[in-house]
């Protein structure tokens, strides 16, 4: 009797390891610039702010560069100042939120919000990261009461418009001085936004 015993095995082993990753993040950051102003054009007082970018207003700028639908046209934007003490929240919109807007000034002669034009961006180059900023050209704000002002907020979007108070539109951003300023009939308010993304 013949016996034979015959075994076959295949065995693989692959093994794959990869780290592979795009070191590039992107942060954005606005600040406001204001001066004020007496009747006489002395500076009463200044300060540069950063605002908080709102969850409204993060979506909006990523619907606005990345979507193809073709259902946003740019209205304003315009700029605005708060008239409260509030603390903001990434959540706030412009019917959500705690500030009150205000009201006693005007721009260019009329009672209305400032319209924020922005320059064409500009970059710094690629190494060893990029930065790209984009500023409004001034806006001048004339007092026509005694007030205090709390901060400043930008609002665009569909069915933002230049009239104070009103709720819509879509709040961009909004930011408050360190301490609080007062105003009196007469000054003048000058504020710069600014805008810059960096990689």
């Amino acid at each position: 009797m013949h016996k034979e015993h015959s075994g076959f095995g295949d065995n693989a082993v692959a093994t794959l390891q990869a780290n592979a990753s795009i070191p590039e993040g992107m942060g954005i950051e606005g600040f406001y610039k204001v001066e004020c102003r007496d009747a006489q054009g002395n500076l009463k007082w200044d300060e540069e702010f950063p605002n908080l970018v709102v969850a409204v207003g993060k979506q909006l700028l990523l619907d606005t560069l990345l979507r193809t639908s073709g259902t946003y046209t740019t209205v304003g934007p315009f700029l605005g100042l708060i008239n409260n003490s509030t603390t903001f929240a990434a959540a706030d919109t412009m019917t959500s939120k705690t500030w009150t807007e205000l009201t006693t000034y005007t721009v260019g002669g009329s009672a209305v919000r400032g319209t924020a034009v922005f320059a064409a961006a500009s970059s710094s180059g690629t190494t060893p990261s990029n930065v790209t900023t984009s500023t409004a050209t001034a806006i001048t704000y004339t007092m026509t009461g005694s007030a205090t002002v709390y901060g400043c907020f930008l609002v665009t979007g569909s069915g933002a418009v230049s009239t104070i108070s009103s709720t819509a539109g879509t709040l961009y951003s909004e930011g408050n001085f360190s301490t609080a300023k007062t105003v009196t009939s007469g000054d003048t308010v000058t504020v710069t936004y600014s805008t810059t993304a960096t990689s």
